[in-house]
């Protein structure tokens, strides 16, 4: 098992480092905007448009993504078959390459007549913004083009544990975008436009990174079998990939149409403020589809076992990084950095949701944990009714608490999503693929994070404990106490504590 464990955390590292950096350069686009941009509207534009960008995403690619690595998946002493994945990823690749560029010449045809509901505003006339509007809708359809074409060379290099070059290109995009974003802003003074310009270029240039991937494996054909095979498992999870798509970004057009473009702009910049746990779900994932089928193929039974412990050590560091962002981020977004706050004033009233979406964040790695068994058995069928469960929840729970709440609601509503979603794929993939998940060690950690969690909220939110150093002391022995408690109620296994032992001895060394 450590070996296993071994390899997931290897890649795990690579995908996560540069996934880290990569999360981080576009962290700081965030207060970037917020400082930079006029208002909260403006950045309001941006959030409402790339939440209609990151719907057609998943409906560009067909679900193809997901059937190629179904189907070209191999097992650790499988031999590599190139004709047969040549033929799964030409053919897959070709049929993206028609759909987008229909769905690309339409969206630049109806720019015009989408902009004005894709904008809408019940606070604010956004009349003189629609020259403006119709061609940073139309630079966004070039970037689903790009981001379509590239979906299918990256799954191949994850598929093929290529994990540096998929980090170096990532990154390359990332860094550019980053660089565009302050020349044409800063420079050019082209606002929110800047945005999509400087997207649509490091799009166009990932795309180009990637043409020895699609070079090496394309081929001028569509093949029917193949096709046959992958194109049904794909659409099947379009519908699921919606579902999960809209859990993630539907609160967005809500707000929109209750509260206007400046409420989606502050709500955007404090949720995204959750990018620490958002990282370290992302990189999870990215490592663990591959990971598990890998697995399965090799050593079932051994592969089970690996599952539960995986499960419970991803809840051991989300649950550590929930309490100390909850207790530690509002101290770095309203300090003063060089003059400037991460969050301007008028971002750091939505500071309440942070706690909210970092939990959010726990409940779909979860999920994604979950997810291993339906895609084994290969039942992923019951993923549209999951994810689109999720979607009403997320829709309704918006609705109701919005007019009340304001982006709290919002905030509420992606937590009561993604819980619903987390129980609702593990009662299917434990029919299914069942593992022995170590819920007993689950619930004690639960209930040692929850509890000191709520202390600090009972304290501070009571006036208990007033003044921002008490406060700060207050949440240092908290967070010393929350951990120092795993070790007392006896959530470590003796193994594990010699393990981490002689981690640290081999640290001390190294100094």
């Amino acid at each position: 098992m450590r070996k296993e464990l071994a390899a997931l955390s290897k890649e795990t590292l690579i995908y996560g480092t540069s996934t880290v950096i990569g999360r981080f350069l576009n962290f700081l686009l965030v207060p970037f905007y917020v400082n930079v941009l006029h208002s909260t509207s403006e950045y309001g534009i941006s959030s409402v448009l790339y939440t209609w960008i990151a719907f057609l995403n998943v409906i560009y690619p067909l679900g193809l993504e997901g059937a190629y690595f179904r189907y070209a998946a191999r097992g650790e002493s499988e031999l590599k078959d190139n004709k047969h994945e040549g033929i799964l990823f030409s053919g897959s690749f070709n049929l993206i390459v028609l759909v987008t560029a229909f769905l690309t010449l339409t969206l630049q045809l109806l720019a015009p007549m989408l902009a004005h509901p894709l904008f809408f505003d019940p606070k604010l006339d956004i009349t003189p913004m629609l020259p403006m509007l119709i061609r940073i809708i139309r630079y966004s359809s070039v970037i689903l083009l790009f981001d379509s074409l590239t979906a299918l060379p990256f799954a191949d290099l994850r598929l093929e544990h290529q994990a540096k070059r998929f980090a170096s290109i990532k990154l390359t995009s990332i860094i550019i975008t980053l660089i565009l974003n302050f020349v044409l802003i800063l420079g050019f003074h082209s606002g929110v436009e800047g945005i999509f310009i400087a997207n649509l270029i490091a799009s166009a240039v990932q795309f180009l990174l990637l043409l020895p991937t699609i070079i090496a494996k394309w081929q001028p054909v569509l093949n029917r079998a193949s096709l046959t095979k992958m194109l049904p498992f794909g659409l099947t999870n379009v519908p699921a990939y919606l579902g999960a798509m809209m859990v993630q970004v539907i609160d967005r057009p809500i707000v929109q149409l209750y509260l206007g473009l400046g409420a989606v702009g502050i709500y955007q910049a404090n949720y995204r403020m959750g990018f620490i746990m958002m990282v370290f779900v992302s990189l999870f994932e990215y490592a663990w589809r591959p990971f598990f089928m890998r697995q399965h193929k090799t050593d079932d039974v051994k592969a089970r076992l690996l599952f539960a412990r995986i499960l419970t050590y991803f809840l051991l560091i989300a649950g550590v990084a929930f309490l100390l962002l909850s207790f530690f981020l509002p101290y770095i977004l309203s300090t003063p950095i060089f003059g400037r706050q991460l969050l301007r004033n008028d971002y750091l009233s939505g500071m309440n949701i942070i706690p909210v979406i970092l939990f959010a964040y726990i409940f779909q790695g979860m999920y994604t944990n979950f997810i291993a068994g339906i895609y084994i058995k290969e039942r992923n069928k019951v993923l549209p009714l999951i994810t689109g469960i999720g979607a009403i929840v997320n829709i309704i729970v918006n609705i109701l608490l919005i007019p009340s709440l304001g982006i709290m609601g919002a905030a509420l509503a992606t937590l009561a999503a993604y819980a619903v979603m987390a129980y609702a794929i593990y009662l299917p993939a434990k029919k299914a693929y069942p593992v022995p998940y170590e819920w007993k060690r689950i619930s004690l950690l639960a209930c040692d994070i929850g509890v000191i969690f709520a202390l600090e909220r009972l304290l501070v939110l009571t006036d208990l404990v007033t003044g921002s150093i008490p406060i700060l002391i207050l949440r240092v022995t908290l967070s010393i106490i929350a951990i120092t408690s795993l070790f007392i109620l006896g959530f470590f296994s003796e193994q594990e504590i010699l393990f981490l032992k002689n981690g640290l001895g081999r640290m001390r060394g190294a100094k």
